[in-house]
């Protein structure tokens, strides 16, 4: 009896390895290993607060993550780490304005919600999405932001020292010949 035991929980354990992605497999279209994905979902965040990123160019690196992580789940479905990366990908999308992100959050929720029911980002998501997800509206920051990058900034050079100029400027003259007197030269004996 205790060796069918024990061959029970080694098949488990072999199940359960087999079950989270290696670290050398890489997935999505930037071809991400499952460490990358998390570690780039959980960078997006203080880019955004710190205002590095407008939402749009947030948005579009968190559809690459999103890429990246659903093709990870349909190729390790098991993987221990779905769940929580799910939920911080369904967050971050949350944060973002317009309705495309507030779409793509309640995917990522729906997905850990009915993949993973017995984790308590499931309860999360769930009580998330029954509370409904609101679609939030373009940062006042954002569009400041976008206004200052559309407005060109003067240039400290002027047009005069842009164009070429007729006379030569002094940097490329020739020295002009010394008026001094000549030295004299050494007496030969």
């Amino acid at each position: 009896m205790n060796t069918i035991a024990l061959v029970a929980l080694l098949l488990a354990a072999v199940s359960n390895v087999s079950a989270n992605a290696p670290a050398d497999r890489y997935f999505g279209k930037l071809k991400m290993s499952a460490l990358r994905i998390r570690y780039e979902i959980l960078q997006l965040r203080p880019r955004y607060e710190t205002h590095k990123l407008l939402p749009e160019e947030a948005e579009h690196l968190a559809l690459l993550d999103g890429d990246a992580f659903y093709a990870w789940a349909a190729s390790y479905p098991h993987d221990a780490w779905l769940a929580s990366t799910g939920y911080m990908l369904a967050e971050f999308y949350e944060e973002l304005p317009g309705s495309d992100a507030h779409n793509q959050a309640v995917r990522a929720l729906s997905y850990v919600k009915v993949h993973f029911p017995k984790t308590t980002y499931a309860k999360e998501a769930v009580a998330s999405l029954h509370n409904g997800i609101p679609t939030r509206p373009d940062p006042a920051w954002a569009i400041a932001m976008r206004a200052a990058r559309a407005t060109p900034t003067p240039s400290p050079t002027t047009l005069s020292s842009a164009r070429p100029s007729a006379t030569p400027s002094s940097a490329s003259a020739e020295p002009a010949p010394s008026r001094a007197a000549p030295s004299p030269s050494p007496r030969t004996r």
